[in-house]
């Protein structure tokens, strides 16, 4: 079984329990405005280009066998020409363009996140992450089954906008989900992320009443999901659904705005990160809704 990935990330500490190696799928349902791997929302490969690290030389434009490439002020790349020939790529003296996406098979997934397991230790393991995982549930379930015969702790970060049937396929294979609650409210979801939240939770409390290990977390974008109405919402429902719910409030990372530079795109999101003070103003709307285990980055 073949699926689409566009990175690997090594030694993460973030994505589950102990060291980890993460591996992104390509493809997500959602259409979240601040999203900080926008490179993985289409579900084709793609050529990515990386602006910081161009010479402006001209060298790709002259080789491109399509004429997809023009440059001005940067390089310009016109998509519907692209064939993903590679030939940029291979001609490019400061590395400014690569192909996004990669099919390999499973089992090849496999190796690339077993490749560091002397290192996970007994809390470490690997995660796949997105893009949308379940947007390639049967890929994604191939490869955990695959790690999991190796004795590696596995994980999935997921919006768990997906069929049961891929809920039903992950359960057996995954130690950890790892699942994003947005918006508790329906008509904001469908207005700023594109879809509605009825299967997102359904599916969360599916797993609840299966028993899985989860973990809900919300990432606090200012402007958007960072308001006490939403944390508090999401709050009472995580407590109503698993009296012992753990939540993890994400502070905001706004270090992907030079990938929306690279896109020609404008990242919507101003603002910065928030401090340890403003942190924990969201942390006693926790407490104050009876959230008993808190996580903390």
């Amino acid at each position: 079984m073949k699926g689409i990935i566009f990175d690997l990330k090594r030694f993460a500490v973030h994505d589950g329990g102990g060291l980890r190696s993460t591996l992104f799928l390509k493809g997500c349902p959602l259409h979240c405005p601040w999203c900080q791997n926008p490179e993985g929302m289409d579900s084709h490969p793609a050529l990515w280009y990386s602006p910081n690290d161009c010479l402006s030389c001209g060298t790709c434009v002259a080789a491109c066998p399509g004429q997809a490439l023009t440059l001005k002020e940067r390089i310009h790349v016109e998509h519907s020409k692209c064939t993903l020939c590679g030939t940029c790529e291979d001609v490019c003296p400061g590395s400014a363009l690569q192909r996004m996406g990669a099919e390999v098979t499973a089992r090849e997934a496999a190796e690339m996140l077993l490749r560091d397991s002397v290192f996970f230790g007994e809390d470490g393991g690997v995660t796949l992450s997105g893009g949308e995982v379940l947007m390639q549930w049967e890929f994604a379930a191939e490869i955990l089954r695959l790690c999991r015969e190796q004795g590696a702790d596995t994980a999935i970060e997921t919006c768990l906008l997906a069929p049961k049937a891929a809920i039903q396929a992950m359960l057996p294979v995954t130690n950890q989900f790892l699942i994003d609650i947005k918006y508790l409210d329906p008509a904001l979801h469908r207005e700023i992320l594109g879809a509605d939240n009825r299967r997102i939770l359904e599916n969360y409390e599916f797993l609840v009443d299966q028993g899985a290990k989860v973990l809900v977390r919300t990432p606090l974008i200012p402007g958007y999901t960072a308001t006490e109405e939403n944390i508090r919402s999401i709050a009472r429902y995580i407590k109503s659904i698993d009296e012992k719910g753990k939540y993890e409030l994400l502070n905001f990372n706004p270090l992907c705005r030079s990938k929306y530079a690279a896109m020609e795109k404008k990242y919507p999101v101003e603002g910065k990160a928030f401090s340890e003070e403003e942190m924990e103003r969201f942390y006693g709307i926790l407490k104050e809704e009876g959230i008993l285990y808190i996580i903390k980055e």
